[in-house]
């Protein structure tokens, strides 16, 4: 502009040059330009600064040695604040410099959570060691947990990691500047990774995760990374706003949203994450061994992250599983304590989406279930009463007995809350099919989960046969009854008294009909059977029927007495 005003000056406005003005012009242009394109590639208001106070005797150099990590950079901070002379500051000017040109104190670790097997790894090749809680994590450590193991580390900055299992990473760079800003840069090498950073009030905290294919740079939010064993990386944000970079280029993933990055690719338009699946039929408390949780998945949802844990915030994690959409999260063995469940739904790319909110789920298996002793084959009892023997359960003082008509025992035709024997025996119910369980009763009044339930039938006994009229001749006598059809057995007895006590025949035959030797002594006998079905089941026996042996001539005996008189008469 001076330029022009001297021509102007000089030579009047007609008689200026419009060629020569217009080459002065863009040279001007062009200038400005330039140096402001410089200054934007050096420092844009995204990079973070300080401003700094010249005392006397100070120089740019020293201000360099004392506290820049790289003293050599004092040429940029020249650049940055234009300084005419480099090697001239006055004393009270504020300087303004970038905070990645400060030098940096390194920024520890602390283990605060460690559940199973994980190690550390302190200089590259050298030997792996075992974690413990309160182990310090430095700069440039590799960390890896094991097969379901999981890991927390805490910084000072009050940022968290949450490794979760086979999960590798080296802290690359874990530095505080001053007062003035935190960074820190972790290589997740395989597994998932979550962090939780907290920003320092008055501090500019910068956080970026590398993986062998992106960047993910963060500032005070909370997200999942993760990448595979083709090298795919996965982001998902929970909370704030996420950068990820490669190949040049790089989305932004704002809170709900994530990304896959495939090695050698761009990162994806980033899609919203699914919402939790809900848990259907929630109980208040669970009873039964196995646990089986069942939930009602989002649109879009491929499979099902779900996970029982110790602690609210799912890092004491005890069962985990993927299930398919449809499937049961199923726990076969648990101790009696209260635990949290929390989901997750994939979608088609893999993205995990939202955290369930931890629900609680309380859990008493003790008193165990009665173990019933009964065979398959004594499930269908004969009468009108049936009866149930079960092992004696440790811890429990009673039991609460219960028969139904339906396997959802709305309908209880008989029920005992405060049964104290093993063994029960039902009182007199209609023929027909009933359903039977039992449930340990401890001290305080708890009761257990029900045994299993057994299905028993009520059926009539087999019908009694009844007897004709026994026919007899001189050598044996003969018996006969109703025929009750094929595959019917009978039971016979043959007693001297009518309550069979003294009983002196007793026979099963399979014809309805008996014949037998004609008894020697005489007197009056009882007779009497049963019928017996397929199973071996037997019916009660027919009302008792009587016949009588008659006493004979007693020719014998009057042979002898005459046999006896001749002999006296001829000694006479």
């Amino acid at each position: 502009m001076l330029s022009i005003q001297k021509e102007i000056k000089k030579h009047g406005k007609a008689a200026i040059d419009p060629i020569k003005i217009g080459n002065i012009l863009c040279t001007f242009i062009l200038f400005v330009f330039i140096f402001f394109l410089s200054t934007t590639i050096i420092y844009s208001s995204e990079d973070p600064t300080i401003e700094y106070r010249v005392s006397k005797k100070d120089s740019l150099i020293k201000i360099s040695e004392r506290i820049l990590e790289e003293p050599l950079k004092w040429r940029e901070v020249a650049k940055i604040n234009r300084l005419k002379d480099p090697y001239i500051i006055q004393p009270d000017q504020m300087l303004v410099i970038p905070v990645r040109l400060l030098r940096g104190s390194p920024m520890d670790g602390t283990v605060t959570f460690i559940k199973g097997e994980a190690k550390i790894q302190k200089k590259q090749g050298g030997e792996w060691t075992g974690l413990k809680l309160g182990d310090r994590i430095n700069q440039g450590d590799t960390v890896r947990t094991e097969k379901n193991a999981t890991l927390e580390i805490t910084f000072e900055d009050k940022s968290l990691l949450f490794m979760r299992p086979d999960t590798l990473i080296t802290v690359a760079t874990s530095q505080k500047k001053g007062v003035f800003a935190i960074v820190k840069s972790i290589q997740l090498k395989s597994g998932k990774a979550i962090s939780n950073i907290k920003s320092a009030t008055g501090t500019e905290s910068r956080y970026e995760i590398t993986t062998p294919s992106a960047i993910a740079s963060v500032r005070g939010t909370e997200f999942r990374v993760s990448i595979d064993e083709k090298s795919t990386t996965r982001a998902e944000v929970l909370d704030g706003k996420v950068m990820v970079r490669a190949q040049g280029s790089g989305v932004e993933i704002k809170s709900g949203e994530g990304t896959i990055v495939e090695k050698g690719a761009r990162p994806l338009t980033p899609v919203r994450l699914l919402d939790p699946p809900r848990l259907v039929d929630k109980k208040t408390i669970y009873k039964d061994i196995p646990l089986v949780f069942r939930f009602e998945a989002m649109e879009g949802t491929k499979t099902i992250r779900a996970i029982l844990t110790k602690d609210q915030d799912g890092k004491d994690i005890l069962f985990e599983g993927i299930i398919k959409v449809g499937e049961a999260f199923t726990i076969s063995n648990l101790d009696d304590g209260s635990y949290y469940l929390i989901a997750y739904g994939n979608d088609a790319m893999g993205l995990e989406g939202k955290q369930s909110e931890a629900i609680i789920i309380r859990f008493r298996a003790n008193p165990l279930p009665p173990f019933i002793q009964i065979k398959d084959e004594d499930m269908e009892l004969m009468g009108r009463s049936a009866e149930f023997k079960w092992l004696k359960v440790k811890d429990a003082v009673g039991y609460h007995i219960q028969i139904a008509k339906d396997k959802g025992f709305t309908s209880i035709v008989e029920e005992n809350k405060y049964y104290k024997n093993d063994t029960y025996k039902t009182g007199t119910m209609d023929y027909g099919e009933y359903y039977f369980r039992v449930c340990s009763v401890a001290d305080d009044g708890y009761e257990g989960g029900w045994s299993n339930i057994v299905k028993f039938r009520l059926i009539p006994p087999p019908p009694t046969p009844p007897l004709e009229k026994p026919s007899m001749d001189k050598d044996s006598i003969f018996l006969k009854w109703r025929n009750l059809g094929e595959g019917i057995t009978y039971h016979f007895q043959m007693a001297k008294d009518e309550a069979f006590k003294e009983i002196i025949m007793d026979t099963k035959i399979e014809k309805s009909e008996i014949t037998f030797k004609r008894p020697k002594d005489p007197g009056l006998y009882y007779v009497r059977t049963s019928s017996i079905d397929k199973k071996g089941r037997e019916g009660s026996f027919s009302l008792p029927q009587s016949f009588e042996i008659e006493r004979g001539f007693p020719y014998k005996a009057i042979g002898i007495i005459m046999g006896l008189g001749l002999i006296s008469l001829l000694f006479l």
